[in-house]
């Protein structure tokens, strides 16, 4: 896809500008994300949804964050497989990664759902590093362009190329505003993603609490059960 028609893409969706927030998590499904059997009550976070598109995040009770990628409409109303509207989880296939996992529909060829799941508690800016990873290796252009900001980098090293390149050439400048358009809106939507994902990793993962030894833990409940001073008046109060 060019960036023309990337261009097009993006103008004719709403770029993820519905999002949902799930107040009671713990209750609610991922989007486009069926569970494998072995998930621990994974539930979903938060959610951003374009036109064409639906991007979802969920946690377990492990404290592991996943990020499942869908479609649920077709550009230029493309007749949509049940592989691209939903991830399988009882049949996913997984690549191994140090920081994490993906997975992919089995017999997707290259155009379904996919998803990444942390195995420990990374920034954010390295979840979408680690993805974008996974991604270069897993899938196609196409799927990356269900997540638009997965392809950004690339956007941005064609972008240079062609403010290098001769700029009276009518195509060449057309393309390239077309380019700066492209970058531009993904790195607005880059920018929303890690700010959502901030939010999340704070729900998600909780400092542990320093435990008092034994003594101070009983010193503080012996302050804490003590009356106010407002409360302890003297026995002759009232009575002279």
């Amino acid at each position: 896809m060019d960036f023309k028609e990337k261009e097009k893409k993006l103008l004719s969706s709403e770029g993820m500008e519905h999002e949902r927030v799930s107040e009671q998590r713990h209750h609610k499904k991922m989007e486009g994300y069926e569970p494998h059997p072995g998930d621990k009550n994974l539930s979903e976070m938060f959610g951003l949804k374009s036109s064409f598109d639906n991007l979802s995040v969920g946690t377990d009770d492990l404290g592991r964050l996943t990020i499942s990628v869908s479609s649920q409409k077709g550009y230029h109303s493309d007749t949509l497989t049940s592989d691209k509207k939903i991830l399988k989880g009882s049949r996913r296939r997984t690549f191994y990664d140090h920081f994490g996992e993906f997975y992919t529909n089995p017999f997707s060829k290259g155009k379904g759902a996919f998803a990444f799941r942390t195995r420990r508690n990374l920034p954010e800016s390295r979840i979408l590093r680690e993805m974008r990873i996974m991604a270069s290796r897993r899938i196609t252009e196409e799927q990356k362009e269900a997540m638009p900001i997965l392809s950004l980098e690339e956007d941005r090293k064609r972008l240079t190329a062609l403010r290098a390149m001769d700029g009276k050439d009518p195509q060449v400048k057309e393309e390239k505003q077309a380019a700066e358009n492209v970058v531009a809106r993904k790195t607005q939507m880059e920018n929303r993603f890690i700010r959502r994902m901030r939010i999340a990793r704070q729900q998600t993962y909780k400092p542990p609490q320093p435990e008092m030894p034994g003594f101070l833990q009983s010193l503080f409940q012996e302050e804490t059960d003590l009356p106010d001073d407002d409360d302890t008046k003297d026995e002759n109060d009232g009575n002279e």
